[in-house]
C-alpha cells in the first residue's frame, strides 16, 4: 500500500478526488442531512413522516413501481426475444434490425415523447390512419394514460435489456449445449434445462437495469404523465421543487430518499461478487432457422416500423407541415419552422450554445478525470479507490433529479459568500460532470486493462517521467478510447433533460428544456424541427462512436 502511496499519479489523484468531494459527496451528504432534519436543523424525522402519511406520495410511488416494473417485464421479454434471433440464429436482417432497436438508446426520452405524440396522438398519423380503415370518428385512444407511459419507457430501457443479454449469450460455451444435444435434449429442453439457467445473472441484471432505466425517467412522465395527471414520483419530486411551498426542500429531499431506494439497492447488489459465465473455446453455432427466419424477420421489421421509424418519422412530417393536423401533401409542406428555429428563434440560438459549451465541457473533463481515475483503479493496489469508485458510480445510479436537487441545497443559498452558482450555468457543467463521469470510466478503464504495463516499465528504466509516459506513449494507443468517451458524454450531455429541469432558468436555458418547453407550450412545430435536427446530429455521433469502438475492437 505504502508504495501504490509513493506513485507519481498520487497527486493527480489527490486532485481528482477532492473535485469528486466537492462535485459527488458533499451534494449527496447535504441531501441526507436535509432529509433527517426539520428547517436544516437537529435530527427530525418529520419529513420522513410526512412521506408515511401524504396520500400523494402513496400515489405516486404505487404508480411509478407499476409503471416502471411493467415496462421492465416487456423490455426484458422483448430484449431477450431480440438477443436470441440477432445473436443464436441465421435471422435475416439481423444487423439492420439490431441498429433500429438500439436506436432509442440515443435518443433523448422527452424527443421519444414528442415522436409517439406526433404519432400516435389525438391527431397523430397512426390513429388517423386507422380511423380512415375503420371508418370512425373521434379520437380511438387517449395516449396520455399509464399506458401509453409504459410502452415509451419499454421502449427507451429495451436496448439496455438488449445490450445485457447480448453480452450473457455471448459467453455462452458450446460444450454445454453440445453435451445436453448428445444426450438426446431437443432445442427447447437445452433452452429451459441449460441455457436459461446459464442466463440467470445476466436476466437479474439486465431486469435491474431496466426497471432503474423506467424508474428514474422524467421526460416520458412529464410529457404523458402531467396531461393526462397521472401522478409518478419524478413528476411528484419535480413539483415539490418548484413549488418551494413550506418545508418544500425538507420534503423533497426525503422524496429524493425514497426515489433513491432502488438505485441503493442495485449499487449494494452490484459490489457483490456475481455468478459469472466462463466463456468456451468458441460460441455456439447460429440455429438454422429456414423459411421461419424470414417469416420472423418481416415481423420484428413491420414492429420496428410502427414502433421506431413511424413515430420518428411522424415527427419529421410535423415539424414539415406548415400547420399541425394537415394532411401529409405536398402543398402543405415548408421549411419555415426550421428557418425559424435555426435563424429567428433567439432561444433556440442561446439554448444551443449553451448546450455546446456545457456538453464539451463535461466530455473534456469527465473524460480527463476518467483517463486519471482508469489509470489508478487498474495500476494502484489501494483500497481506498474502491470507495472513489463507489462515489463516481452513484450520481449516474441514482435518478438524475435527486443529484439536481442536492446541488441545489448546496449552492441555494450559496456556501461561501460572493459565490453564487445557482441559476448560472457552471452549476448545470457541475452537474454534467458528477452525473456522466462514470459513464467516461467505463471505456478507460477497459482501455488501461488491455495496455500492457511493460509500456511504463520500459519508459521508466529509460528515464521518462510519469508524464512524458503519458504523453509520449500512453495517450495515443488510449486516443481512440478517449475519443469516443468524450464523445459518448457529450451525446448524453447535450440535450440532457432531467438534471436541467431543475436546475435552469431564464440565463442558462439548454438545449434538451427548449424542447420540453416548447412542447409544453404548444409550440409543436418548432419543437418537432429542433427535435428532427437534434436526431440527425445524436445518430452521427453514434455512428461516430461505434465506429471508434470497432477500431479499438470494443463491441
Amino acid at each position: 500500500m505504502s508504495k501504490g502511496l509513493r506513485h507519481p499519479i498520487i497527486p493527480w489523484l489527490v486532485a481528482v478526488a477532492g473535485l469528486l468531494t466537492l462535485t459527488h459527496a458533499y451534494p449527496l451528504w447535504k441531501l441526507l442531512q436535509r432529509a433527517l432534519s426539520s428547517e436544516g436543523e437537529g435530527l427530525s424525522f418529520e419529513n420522513i413522516r410526512w412521506l408515511l402519511e401524504t396520500p400523494r406520495v402513496h400515489l405516486a410511488l404505487g404508480h411509478s413501481l407499476w409503471v416502471s416494473a411493467v415496462s421492465a417485464a416487456l423490455a426484458l421479454v422483448g430484449g431477450l426475444v431480440l438477443a436470441v434471433l440477432t445473436t443464436q440464429t441465421d435471422l435475416p436482417g439481423r444487423g439492420i434490425l439490431r441498429v433500429l432497436f438500439l436506436s432509442p438508446l440515443v435518443v433523448p426520452p422527452q424527443v421519444l415523447a414528442l415522436a409517439w405524440i406526433q404519432w400516435a396522438g389525438p391527431v397523430g398519423y397512426l390513429q388517423q390512419g386507422l380511423r380512415w380503415i375503420l371508418g370512425k370518428q373521434g379520437s380511438l385512444w387517449s395516449f396520455y394514460t399509464p399506458g401509453g407511459i409504459i410502452l415509451l419507457l419499454a421502449l427507451f430501457v429495451l436496448p439496455i435489456a438488449y445490450l445485457t443479454l447480448v453480452a450473457g449469450l455471448s459467453r455462452l460455451s458450446r460444450q454445454a449445449q453440445e453435451a445436453a444435444q448428445l444426450d438426446g435434449a431437443n432445442l427447447l429442453q437445452v433452452w429451459l434445462f441449460i441455457t436459461l439457467p446459464l442466463l440467470r445473472p445476466s436476466v437479474a441484471a439486465a431486469a435491474a437495469l431496466a426497471f432503474l432505466g423506467a424508474w428514474g425517467n422524467f421526460g416520458i412522465p412529464a410529457l404523458l404523465g402531467i396531461p393526462g395527471r397521472y401522478l409518478t414520483l419524478p413528476t411528484l419530486l419535480y413539483q415539490e421543487v418548484i413549488n418551494f411551498g413550506g418545508d418544500g426542500f425538507g420534503r423533497s429531499a426525503a422524496l429524493a430518499l425514497l426515489f433513491g431506494l432502488p438505485a441503493l439497492f442495485f449499487l449494494a447488489w452490484s459490489q457483490q461478487p456475481q455468478e459469472g459465465l466462463d466463456p468456451g473455446e468458441a460460441p455456439p453455432d447460429p440455429y438454422r432457422l429456414g423459411w421461419l427466419g424470414w417469416l420472423l424477420s418481416g415481423i420484428l421489421f413491420a414492429a420496428a416500423l410502427l414502433l421506431i421509424l413511424g413515430p420518428l418519422l411522424a415527427m419529421a412530417a410535423t415539424a414539415l407541415l406548415r400547420a399541425y393536423g394537415l394532411p401529409l401533401v405536398w402543398s402543405n409542406l415548408t421549411l419555415e419552422h426550421f428557418r425559424l428555429v435555426l435563424f429567428e428563434l433567439e432561444r433556440a440560438r442561446r439554448a444551443t450554445l449553451h448546450s455546446l459549451g456545457l456538453a464539451g465541457g463535461a466530455a473534456l473533463l469527465c473524460s480527463g478525470m476518467a483517463t486519471i481515475l482508469g489509470y489508478a483503479l487498474t495500476r494502484l493496489k489501494v483500497r481506498l479507490l474502491a470507495l472513489l469508485s463507489f462515489i463516481v458510480d452513484l450520481p449516474y445510479a441514482l435518478p438524475g433529479l435527486i443529484f439536481a436537487l442536492s446541488l441545489i441545497l448546496v449552492w441555494l443559498p450559496p456556501p461561501l459568500p460572493g459565490l453564487s452558482l445557482y441559476g448560472t450555468l457552471w452549476l448545470i457543467l457541475m452537474a454534467y460532470l458528477g452525473r456522466f463521469l462514470a459513464l467516461a470510466l467505463q471505456p478507460m478503464q477497459a482501455a488501461w486493462r488491455s495496455l500492457d504495463t511493460s509500456l511504463e516499465e520500459a519508459a521508466s528504466i529509460d528515464g521518462a517521467s510519469l508524464l512524458q509516459t503519458f504523453r509520449y506513449i500512453l495517450l495515443p494507443l488510449l486516443a481512440p478510447t478517449l475519443t469516443a468517451a468524450v464523445l459518448l458524454v457529450f451525446l448524453q450531455s447535450f440535450a440532457e433533460l432531467t438534471l436541467s429541469a431543475l436546475l435552469v432558468t431564464s440565463r442558462s436555458e439548454t438545449f434538451g428544456w427548449l424542447i420540453f418547453g416548447l412542447q409544453q407550450g404548444g409550440y409543436t412545430h418548432q419543437a418537432a424541427a429542433l427535435s428532427t435536427l437534434l436526431l440527425i446530429v445524436l445518430l452521427g455521433l453514434a455512428a461516430g462512436i461505434q465506429a471508434l469502438r470497432r477500431q479499438v475492437g470494443q463491441p
